[in-house]
């Protein structure tokens, strides 16, 4: 009789070290999977936190850039217009003496002279440019109509108090003399307030005196017109499809005549709605 054997199967036997070398195997594998699981966990939620920070960033640097936003169309060119654009308008005097000096040019003009008004109110600015000029003999050579002007924060045109009128006077500098229409611009010009302070050492020059006027000083006249500004701008086009005026809106108000029979309900309803 013969007798069958079971074969041995594959029976793994390990000692302790090479169980622990196994271990330290399945530990690796399992503490890289979770590395990456945590990592595409705070990838995930570290996304708003990144995008909020971008915001704020942003929000930083358009604080910080509000003045460049200045040079865009829309923005505001309003720097560079200010810097182009004069306190006052041309012509400007101060406005406790303006009756006094349109009445004046209002005489002038009655009597058939033009006046030619070269400068009214100055800015500190230009002030400060003519003095700088007529401290110079090359300068004065090429503006031969420039006198001596006063240093900025003491000329009586910064205050919108003096006027300049050529034609007053004619001849070489140092031997000018009054001309007809000068005595005559002159006595007007007195006659309404205006003194020919410097005679023919400066003939274009006449001025008011703003402590007649309710001013303290020269000074406080000067600070006041230099810092209150009374800008006039062009005037803009008029929108199309906008009425401008009450007289234009009431036009533009009353309903056509109408032709045919029609309800008086239907015709009240027409003139409420237009």
């Amino acid at each position: 009789m013969q007798t069958i054997k079971p074969r041995p199967g594959i029976v793994f036997r390990f000692s302790g070290a090479q169980w622990f070398a196994v271990w330290i195997i399945a530990g690796s594998f399992s503490f890289g999977f979770a590395t990456q699981g945590a990592a595409a966990l705070s990838k995930r939620y570290a996304e708003p936190a990144k995008r909020i920070s971008t915001t704020r960033s942003k929000r930083v640097t358009k604080v910080a850039c509000a003045p460049c936003e200045e040079k865009k169309k829309n923005g505001q060119n309003t720097r560079k217009l200010a810097k182009k654009i004069p306190c006052h308008p041309q012509g400007y005097v101060d406005p406790k003496i303006a009756k006094n000096y349109k009445k004046a040019m209002r005489d002038l003009h009655r009597d058939g002279i033009k006046p030619q008004v070269t400068s009214v109110w100055r800015s500190s600015q230009e002030q400060a440019r003519l003095h700088n000029c007529s401290q110079s003999r090359r300068c004065r050579a090429n503006h031969p109509g420039l006198y001596y002007a006063l240093p900025p924060g003491h000329s009586l045109h910064e205050a919108g108090f003096a006027v300049d009128i050529s034609g007053v006077a004619a001849g070489p500098r140092g031997r000018k003399q009054v001309t007809p229409r000068g005595r005559r611009i002159i006595s007007v010009m007195r006659q309404n307030g205006f003194k020919w302070r410097y005679g023919l050492k400066d003939p274009a020059h006449f001025e008011a005196d703003p402590r007649r006027k309710g001013y303290r000083s020269v000074q406080q006249a000067i600070y006041k017109n230099q810092t209150t500004c009374t800008v006039k701008l062009a005037k803009a086009r008029k929108p199309a499809g906008r009425v401008q005026t009450v007289s234009a809106y009431r036009k533009a108000a009353v309903p056509k005549p109408i032709s045919g029979r029609i309800g008086t309900s239907k015709l009240r309803r027409r003139n409420f709605r237009a």
